[in-house]
C-alpha cells in the first residue's frame, strides 16, 4: 500500500502544512475515496470482476500511486494505452496482475510486451498476424485480446472480418485467446443502440469461449446487469468523475486542487487586469494573484468566467488566465484571508471536478488529464 500522508482538519491550512513549500500549485488525490469507490463499482457488478483503466497516468492522478493501491484492494486487470504504459505500471505492480494494451501491440514492440508480460488487444487482422509471427518466431504461444467494434467505429474488427478470421481459421485457433471485448457508444443510456451492440457482442462470444467477456466501461455498470458480464473497465466511476445520474452510485470525491497567492494589490476604476487589458475596474478593488495558469492545466476558458474559493467563500477570476498566473477578485474578503501564501481552492467541495470541467465546457477526465507534472501530486488518507 503507498505511503500517504493525512490532511489536518482545517482546510485552510498553507499548502506548507502538508509539504508543498516549494510547490506551485497540488492535485491532492485521496486514496480512501478510491477505496470507496471501487467498492462501489464492485457492488454494482458483484458477480464481475472489476479492473481499472489507469492510461494517460490514470486520468492524470498518477499511475505509479493510484495502481500499486488498487493491486492493494485486490484489482487484478489494468488497462493503459500502450507498450510504454504497460512497462511503467508492469514496475510498480504484482507480477500476477494482468495489464492489458487497449492500442494492441504496435509494428515492433512485440517483444517489448512479451518481456513485461502485457497483454495485446488485437483490433485489426494485421495486429493479429503480426502478434502471430511473433509468436511462431518465439516458438511461444503467448495470450493476447480481441477487440470487436460493435458499434463505435473506432478501434476494433470489423464483425465481418472477425467472423471471416473465424470461419477460416486465420490464426484464431493458435492464439490463446484470454479476453474477448467491446466498447459501448452510448454507455450512459439503455437506449437501442446500446442494446444491439450488446446483442453483437453476445452472438460473437461463442467464438472464444475460454476467454473473458468484458463490454462495460464505468457508465456501462448502469445499463443493466446483462451489460456486466465477466469483466468491469472501471476508469472515471473509480476516480470519483460523474458517470450516471444513477441513485445508486455518487462517487466520493477523489481530487482536490490548490494554488497559493502570491500576491495582493488595490486597484481603481478605470484600471484594467492581464493581457489584453480584458477585464476594466469598475470600482475600487483587491485583486489578489495566484500560482496556477494554463502551464499547469488550468483551463484558459476560465478567464472572466471562471470562479475559486478562499477560505471556503467564492470569488471569481479576471483577467485572462495567464500561462503561469490567474487574478482573483477578493474585494470582499477580509484582507487576512489574502494574504501571500494563502490556500486558493479550486477544485474542493464546493467546486467539485466535474463543476469546473463544465464551467470550462470539458469533460471531467479531459481536465484531469491535462493537469501538467508541474502541479504536484499529494496521496492522502482520510
Amino acid at each position: 500500500m503507498p505511503d500517504t500522508i493525512g490532511i489536518e482538519a482545517n482546510p485552510y491550512h498553507k499548502l506548507a502544512d502538508v509539504g508543498c513549500e516549494t510547490s506551485r500549485s497540488t492535485m491532492i488525490v485521496d486514496l480512501s475515496a478510491i477505496e470507496a469507490n471501487y467498492r462501489k463499482c464492485q457492488a454494482l457488478a458483484p458477480h464481475s470482476a472489476c479492473g481499472a483503466v489507469v492510461k494517460a497516468d490514470a486520468y492524470g492522478l498518477g499511475a505509479a500511486r493510484v495502481a500499486p493501491f488498487l493491486a492493494y484492494l485486490g484489482c487484478a486487470h489494468f488497462f493503459v494505452t500502450d507498450v510504454a504504459e504497460g512497462i511503467a505500471l508492469r514496475d510498480v505492480l504484482p507480477s500476477s496482475a494482468k495489464i492489458y494494451m487497449l492500442h494492441g501491440a504496435m509494428p515492433g514492440t512485440e517483444l517489448a510486451a512479451e518481456q513485461h508480460n502485457l497483454l495485446p488487444i488485437l483490433n485489426s487482422r494485421e495486429q493479429l498476424e503480426a502478434w502471430l509471427r511473433h509468436c511462431r518466431l518465439r516458438n511461444r504461444a503467448l495470450p493476447a485480446g480481441i477487440h470487436v467494434d460493435t458499434g463505435l467505429s473506432r478501434l476494433g474488427f470489423p464483425i465481418d472480418e472477425l467472423h471471416t478470421i473465424a470461419e477460416n481459421k486465420g490464426g484464431l485457433s493458435e492464439l490463446p485467446v484470454v479476453l474477448f471485448m467491446s466498447q459501448l457508444a452510448c454507455a450512459e443510456w439503455r437506449n437501442e443502440i446500446s442494446l444491439q451492440q450488446l446483442n453483437r457482442f453476445r452472438r460473437l462470444s461463442h467464438l472464444f469461449p475460454n476467454a473473458s467477456l468484458s463490454l462495460s466501461n464505468s457508465a456501462g455498470l448502469f445499463a443493466g446487469c446483462e451489460f456486466h458480464f465477466d469483466l468491469i473497465r472501471s476508469g472515471g466511476g473509480i476516480f470519483g468523475f460523474s458517470t450516471a445520474d444513477d441513485p445508486d452510485f455518487k462517487p466520493a470525491q477523489v481530487v482536490r486542487l490548490r494554488t497559493q497567492i502570491i500576491q495582493c494589490r488595490k486597484l481603481e476604476h478605470g484600471e484594467a487586469i492581464g493581457y489584453l487589458r480584458s477585464y476594466t475596474v469598475k470600482k475600487r478593488m483587491r485583486v489578489a494573484t495566484a500560482a496556477i495558469g494554463y502551464a499547469d492545466g488550468f483551463p484558459r476558458t476560465l478567464g472572466n468566467r471562471g470562479h475559486v474559493f478562499i477560505c471556503g467563500s467564492r470569488a471569481p477570476i479576471v483577467g485572462f488566465v495567464s500561462m503561469d498566473l490567474i487574478t482573483i477578485d477578493v474585494t470582499n474578503l477580509p484582507e487576512s484571508w489574502t494574504l501571500p501564501g494563502t490556500v486558493v481552492d479550486l477544485i474542493c467541495p464546493e467546486q467539485t471536478v466535474g463543476d469546473l470541467a463544465s464551467a470550462a465546457k470539458m469533460l471531467s477526465d479531459e481536465l484531469t488529464t491535462g493537469i501538467g507534472q508541474r502541479c504536484r501530486r499529494l496521496y492522502v488518507s482520510s
